[in-house]
């Protein structure tokens, strides 16, 4: 039976390049295919000293002679990547794939190589060991390198390299924006065998995938990846060079590259008449040899699906790492109560402790009862399989996954800190104790950064990532704090992806969210869409805003002309509501606070949260236009001064309850709630 390889790899990339720029998508200005070196070809490149073509490679560090402490690079010379598409609409998406080999020497590899993007292909002096070829301690962080690239470090010899086998993504420093190590997928980079390497950018949504695939000696693919978003134009000049960094230390190795393809991609429209035809050519072509993958794949995959055929299945293979269950429990002293930090709806949470990767996290164990049913597995994978391709500052990171016996158990980044609603309500009892002295942890500026990270958060769930996502459980609660007091919004369990169809992966029976945060229209209809996350957060604002809990009644002041002054239990909304109503906002302030806040941010923080939440969803702000108020770049909303009563359906739509499955419409980029998704919600 014959084994897939490297080269294989190889051709299908070609043919699925092919067929993109056939059906309408095109190289706009860069385009070239080695599928070896000669040294025919040295004019196309720019090699620094020691660099050159051997043997049907290039080698980016010295093969001969004193190769330790060496760096190198090659450039690409015939011509420069252009940061801007042909019409300059957008940045320009590329692809490239190449094949390298990295061949340790007297038994120990170091230190790595890298593919860059940057204005600066000369090589900088004393850029061994470390450094890659690609800085040097007099050039490290600085703005000026405008460099992008992908470090595939062999040797962990800077504080902050997860280890000696990764790969990484660095912008203008050797420190990684972005790391995942590779020996957990079986790929050591130092191995002497081929790492067929993928890297595709889009510019229109900024989205920067790298894939690695190696196989082992027994033909078993491997493959791992790192993605994240990145917006080229902040860092880089319209002229790109392409180049190949590598170093030596210590110890040493031969850097390769034995194949190269690069095209840029441009929208261009349809072709016409011989264009099509060669396109249905190519196109059955791509089909054959896809059938022939995937049948070669279901072959060499048999047993392993016949093992997992379950709930494995159903998580994506280029996601999160997977951990053994024995390792998570050493890491949590086998589950201890010691190690709690707290219980949800659907698991607890502990605190632990990975050693191989030197790593505080967070291990969420959901609850048996839920991990044996099918809603637990459904929340399960809907969380692994959402939060995994995200990739904000604001959103809590996904580290990995385990599932073994009846274990369903998710690892994620750790806070010391805590979630905000702790903090929150012992900022009021610290208060309490002592109003003179006590230290108060969440000031003014922290809580209205803390709104504006949520809301950020949001913005690119709704509108940011590649699908839209609804968020369905946003409370403080689930706001991690890190040690500057900037918000991180997590548990996805109850997370739905939109597709622009209207279909959702995932569909329940019940109403899902939390009592006090939840729309009106949601206990209506039974259903989610982005206007009641939207909802959600004007309660979650409120709260942060007042100090006060949206499950509990708050007490109103009402004064009555006859009956002289009355109080009036009301729950949050209609509490803040009241104040904005008669135009004393900054009555809502927590008390805690003192008065020591800044009472326009107060005055746009309530003005925002009462338009949020108001009864018809088609009145509500997008989260866009809630982050450009925040951020001062759109003014505050002017809600009606009464709470309008809630109706349904909404003025001038159709009714829903009559069409059962009704997907989410999407009209000039905003949502229209009349048609939401067909998701229902279950209370918890």
């Amino acid at each position: 039976m014959t084994v897939l390889n490297t080269n294989h790899i190889l051709t299908f990339s070609c043919i699925v390049s092919a067929a993109v720029v056939i059906l309408g998508r095109t190289c706009s200005c860069l385009q070239f295919t080695y599928p070896n070196f000669n040294t025919s070809q040295k004019d196309d490149f720019s090699f620094s000293p020691g660099s050159s073509i051997t043997n049907g490679s290039l080698y980016i560090t010295p093969n001969t002679g004193n190769i330790s402490h060496q760096s190198g690079r090659v450039v690409y010379a015939r011509e420069t990547l252009k940061l801007w598409n042909s019409k300059r609409t957008s940045l320009t998406s590329f692809r490239t794939e190449f094949v390298l080999n990295i061949l340790p020497q007297n038994g120990s590899a170091g230190e790595g190589m890298a593919f860059i993007l940057t204005n600066n292909p000369s090589l900088p002096s004393n850029s061994s060991g470390q450094w890659l070829g690609v800085f040097n301690n007099q050039t490290d962080g600085a703005f000026e390198n405008r460099v992008v690239a992908v470090e595939f470090d062999t040797r962990k010899s800077y504080k902050d390299d997860l280890d000696g086998n990764h790969v990484g993504i660095d912008i203008d420093s050797i420190k990684s924006v972005d790391q995942i190590p590779l020996s957990n997928q079986s790929i050591t980079l130092s191995s002497g065998s081929d790492v067929w390497v993928g890297i595709k950018y889009d510019g229109t949504t900024l989205l920067f995938e790298v894939t690695l695939i190696q196989y082992s000696t027994s033909g078993q693919q491997h493959v791992s990846g790192v993605s994240r978003l990145i917006d080229l134009s902040l860092g880089l000049l319209d002229d790109i060079h392409l180049v190949f960094a590598g170093s030596t230390g210590d110890f040493t190795q031969l850097n390769q590259i034995k194949s190269w393809n690069f095209t840029t991609i441009d929208n261009v429209g349809r072709g016409h008449g011989r264009k099509v035809l060669l396109a249905l050519i190519v196109l059955t072509i791509f089909a054959l040899c896809l059938f022939a993958v995937l049948f070669m794949w279901r072959r060499l995959t048999r047993q392993r699906r016949l093992a997992y055929r379950n709930l494995e299945k159903m998580i994506d293979a280029h996601g999160p790492v997977k951990f053994k269950l024995k390792e998570l429990r050493r890491a949590t002293a086998n589950f201890s109560p010691t190690r709690k930090l707290g219980r949800g709806g659907f698991g607890t949470v502990y605190l632990g402790y990975i050693s191989r990767m030197n790593l505080e996290v967070a291990v969420k164990r959901v609850s048996t009862n839920n991990a044996k049913s099918d809603r637990g597995e459904q929340e399960f994978v809907a969380e692994v399989n959402t939060i995994s391709k995200l990739s904000h500052r604001n959103l809590v990171k996904l580290i990995g996954w385990c599932h073994e016996g009846a274990e369903l158990l998710l690892i994620y980044e750790y806070f010391p800190m805590g979630s905000l609603d702790k903090l929150l309500y012992a900022s009021a009892r610290v208060s309490n104790l002592s109003s003179e002295t006590s230290v108060l942890e969440l000031t003014w500026e922290r809580r209205y950064r803390i709104i504006c990270g949520v809301a950020s958060a949001l913005d690119y769930l709704h509108h940011g990532s590649s699908k839209r996502i609804l968020h369905r459980d946003v409370k403080t609660s689930n706001v991690m704090l890190d040690e500057d007091y900037n918000a991180r919004l997590g548990d996805f369990g109850l997370a739905r992806v939109i597709q622009h169809d209207g279909v959702t992966h995932h569909s329940t029976q019940a109403v899902a969210g939390t009592r006090g945060y939840m729309a009106y229209e949601s206990f209506f209809t039974g259903r989610a869409s982005l206007d009641t996350d939207v909802y959600a957060f004007g309660v979650f604002i409120m709260e942060v805003v007042s100090g006060r809990s949206p499950s509990s009644s708050v007490s109103y002041r009402n004064q009555d002309e006859s009956a002289g002054s009355t109080r009036e239990a009301m729950y949050i909304v209609d509490w803040i509501w009241r104040h904005y109503g008669e135009g004393n906002v900054l009555a809502a302030a927590d008390t805690v606070l003192r008065g020591v806040y800044d009472k326009a941010q107060v005055d746009c923080a309530v003005r925002l949260a009462v338009a949020c939440c108001h009864p018809n969803p088609r009145e509500r702000p997008s989260m866009r236009t809630v982050v450009q108020v925040l951020m001062g770049g759109a003014p505050a909303p002017e809600p009606p001064y009464v709470k309008p009563a809630f109706v349904w359906p909404p003025s001038g739509s159709q009714s829903e309850i009559q069409l059962p499955h009704v997907g989410l419409l999407f009209t000039g980029g905003q949502t229209s709630f009349c048609s939401m998704t067909s998701t229902s919600l279950t209370g918890r």
